[in-house]
């Protein structure tokens, strides 16, 4: 069974991710528009080790983990 690092959460839904890699191939999937339609604040990264909570930004048109 795999072991999950992150919790990723867009737009009200969770996904179990293994790593960074993983995030961002999933990342990649949501159009940009969604963001315009949609609250931005439910898009974050749980670090499932430390517990810290990381925002997913818009960047140049696409998402990505901030910092």
């Amino acid at each position: 069974m795999p072991e999950f690092e992150y919790k990723l959460v867009m737009f009200g839904f969770s996904a179990l991710c293994e790593d960074l890699e993983e995030v961002k191939r999933r990342l990649s999937l949501y159009p940009k528009e969604r963001a315009e339609f949609e609250n931005g604040e439910e898009c974050f990264l749980i670090d499932l080790k430390t517990r810290e909570q990381i925002p997913i930004v818009l960047e140049n048109g696409a998402f990505k983990v901030g910092k």
